[in-house]
């Protein structure tokens, strides 16, 4: 049913709950003989709360000032606080970035082209979210951005500028015409298309229809293609464009002048280096000519100075006689064999021009959609799937078992009111978004709860389709939607919802109730579905579930926790190598004179938090990808959480946790005491203070392992690297045995998972 067909109420169980999530949720459990658990300690819920809404852990001084505080408003006080820092449209930008199928190469798995533009998607995503632009809207500037520009778009008009961004998710499915460009691949481009924006937007398999009509779901191969003809026009597979040829030009005026003044400093300076080159091989020239015999010279200087064809054949014997003598030309351009000190010198100095290179302003060039009503093509139904074999003609419509019980929605042709595009996916769009669309919001807030409950009232977010398990609580699930979109669809206050929730707060070990404990023990009770396993998967949500931190959050936290993150905001992604030994580390490959010359920093840049890693779809970062980074085939859904030997290994081995855990060590030096030192550690990775007994063990370990290094102190070459400065008075020993705690406490279960 609609929304607006069902206007459902909160169940009222033993009085009223402040939160009306918590009234569905507790008079499911009442059937079942439950009740919620209680609230999990403050220490808990700040850092429940901030890995939910940040990715990263809370300070220890955030830590702090939220147990102290008691105000009866503290949490909601948090809750806000978190929902207005820049760091929330990161954390949640990554999860709409899963579900648009988000990658920065086009994903030919041997010629991965890159897409070094796609970043710009990424930012509009994390900026929408930051600045709670209506869901609709958003939804809306993502499927038909350029068609709400009125006239040419404008690269001056920042407006322009961002609705054309976010047109970025109907390019970010695979595409490998690129490089291998038949119909059939084509054909998969657009299919994959078609999928990214039907799981995302109506949790719906559509793409199951593409060769025959649904196996399970309602929806026919001619339903498929009339949807296909919506976004037809923008991807017309006879008239195609290339990756390469879709990217938009939308640089300011004032970067272009900035970029050329930029580049007429760079070229002032290569000009002089190329003169000064020239006159070195000049000199070397006449010094190979001079070192013939005297009654060649002249010969070979007449000779050296004609081009080949123009030689004759005694020309053509005497250099080959003489094969150091050779034009001023090609002496440039092997230089590095006729003197090699002034190759590298000249060398140097091009590093100076590429330097002032990089002062440039990025160009502002726009992976978007650009559509021309003059050449609509027309839609068929493929026989089969086949593109080669097209049969009956479709119009743009939407699925026919989503319009049966919603008033008239038609998608016409062509919208004669727009004088660039056909509208197509503008209609499409909007009738998506007008509140009465079955599936939309539904869809939109499951996967809210699913983020922060581990698992959605629909537990497949990307199918809502017949062969999917049924809502647990599908009444919770209408009355979220029904209110998310009365409320203007705001994804912050969806979030307050939930997490002040009664629900939310509660601990993730199972209390039992008096009911619950007295059938667990007396065997005379009553057999209701009341013990303490009737519910082993949580679906009534008595507890709150235990969740492991995804590859991203993993990684930001761990360079939080020692001193390290980078929180900047937006821009080019940090690039992304395959180093010596075949891992996808954070550099760009150095190549020296054609071979491999090692991987060269990112700097500063390096720390950045990771949804600003590159993403390429053949180069994941080797972190990243150990703890479930998802492949883009064409987007993800649902992550999978795995407990693996190789995460256990990482923790142990990788060169980059090690590097943490001497930075977090260095970073706790200043701390006055080896007990204090202890403290704040666990503050910054448990959000805890170290219980009594844990603080003597820490310390015993500290002095063994310190002892250990004495005894044999760590190769300067060890990938921990060289002593951080903030250390630099500290005892090399009890530095490192810090640094194995520190590396000890971050390989834990507890810093990996949130209870």
């Amino acid at each position: 049913p609609t929304l607006s067909e069902r206007d459902p109420e909160p169940a009222k169980v033993g009085g009223e709950y402040a939160n009306p999530i918590d009234a569905f949720l507790a008079a499911r459990l009442a059937e079942a003989g439950k009740s919620f658990s209680p609230a999990a300690d403050r220490r808990t819920l700040i850092r429940r709360l901030t890995f939910d809404l940040h990715g990263l852990p809370p300070e220890p001084e955030e830590v702090r000032a939220f147990v102290e505080d008691t105000r009866p408003d503290a949490y909601e006080r948090l809750v806000d606080r978190l929902l207005a820092s820049p760091q929330y449209g990161v954390r949640w930008g990554r999860h709409w970035l899963d579900v648009a199928g988000y990658a920065e190469s086009d994903g030919n798995l041997t010629k991965d082209h890159p897409r070094p533009h796609a970043w710009h998607y990424r930012d509009y995503v994390i900026r929408s979210l930051n600045e709670d632009k209506p869901y609709d809207r958003f939804l809306v500037e993502q499927l038909a951005g350029d068609e709400l520009i009125a006239g040419q778009p404008d690269p001056n008009n920042d407006e322009h500028v961002t609705l054309l961004a976010a047109t970025g998710l109907l390019r970010m499915a695979p595409d490998i015409t690129q490089t291998d460009d038949t119909l059939l691949d084509r054909n998969q481009a657009v299919a994959d298309v078609i999928q990214v924006v039907s799981t995302a937007a109506l949790g719906l398999t559509v793409a199951c229809a593409q060769c025959h009509d649904h196996r399970y779901d309602p929806i026919t191969i001619e339903d498929y293609y009339r949807l296909r003809a919506v976004f037809d026009p923008v991807m017309p597979i006879h008239q195609w464009k290339k990756p390469a040829q879709r990217l938009i030009d939308m640089t300011d005026d004032a970067t272009r002048q900035e970029s050329a003044a930029i580049e007429a400093e760079a070229v002032a300076l290569q000009n002089d280096i190329n003169e000064r080159r020239r006159a070195h091989c000049q000199t070397i020239q006449d010094r190979e000519i001079a070192a013939a015999p005297e009654e060649f010279r002249e010969a070979l200087r007449a000779a050296v100075a004609l081009k080949p064809a123009e030689q004759s054949d005694e020309q053509k014997a005497l250099l080959d006689r003489f094969p150091k003598v050779r034009t001023v030309q090609w002496i440039i351009g092997q230089l590095v064999e006729y003197d090699s000190k002034a190759h590298r010198a000249f060398q140097e100095e091009e590093k100076q021009v590429a330097a002032i290179r990089k002062r440039k302003p990025i160009e502002r060039l726009l992976m978007a959609v650009q559509e021309s009503r003059d050449q609509l093509p027309t839609s068929h139904v493929f026989f089969r799937g086949n593109p080669e074999s097209p049969a009956d003609a479709v119009e743009p419509g939407e699925l026919t078992v989503l319009v049966s019980t919603r008033p008239q929605v038609t998608i016409a042709p062509r919208n004669e009111s727009l004088p660039r595009t056909s509208g197509r996916r503008l209609a499409y769009a909007r009738q998506l978004t007008d509140g009465t669309h079955p599936l939309v919001a539904r869809v939109a807030v499951n996967r809210v709860w699913m983020h922060h409950f581990g698992r959605g009232l629909v537990e497949t977010p990307g199918d809502f389709g017949l062969n999917a398990a049924p809502p647990s609580h599908p009444e919770l699930l209408d009355w979220l939607a029904d209110d998310f979109v009365r409320a203007g669809w705001s994804l912050k206050r969806l979030h307050k919802q939930i997490v002040t929730s009664v629900a939310y707060q509660q601990t993730t070990r199972r209390v039992l109730n008096d009911a619950e404990s007295l059938a667990g023990t007396n065997s005379e009770a009553p057999a209701a579905p009341v013990g303490p396993l009737s519910d082993p998967d949580n679906l009534l949500l008595g507890r709150m579930n235990l969740r492991r931190l995804d590859a991203e959050s993993i990684r930001d936290a761990i360079l939080q926790v020692s001193g390290q993150l980078n929180t900047a905001i937006g821009g080019p992604s940090v690039p992304v190598a395959e180093d010596a030994e075949g891992k996808a580390v954070i550099g760009t490959r150095l190549l020296r004179d054609g071979l491999f010359a090692g991987i060269e920093g990112a700097g500063s840049q390096a720390q950045r938090r990771s949804v600003y890693i590159s993403s390429l779809r053949s180069l994941p970062l080797n972190e990243l990808q150990t703890f479930d980074l998802p492949a883009m085939t064409p987007n993800c859904q649902q992550r999978d959480s795995s407990t693996v030997a190789p995460q256990a290994l990482w923790f142990m081995n990788d060169a980059s946790l090690i590097a943490a855990s001497r930075q977090m060590a260095a970073s706790l030096w200043s701390e006055p005491t080896a007990e204090e030192r202890i403290r704040i550690a666990f503050l910054r990775t448990y959000a805890a203070e170290p219980a009594e007994d844990e603080l003597a063990e820490c310390l015993a370990f500290l002095a063994e392992q310190a002892e250990l290094f004495r005894a044999a102190p760590p190769k300067p070459e060890e990938p921990a690297g060289p002593l951080p400065v903030e250390a630099a008075s500290a005892d090399p020993a009890e530095l490192a045995a810090l640094a194995s705690l520190c590396q000890m406490l971050l390989s834990s279960n507890r810093f990996l998972y949130i209870p």
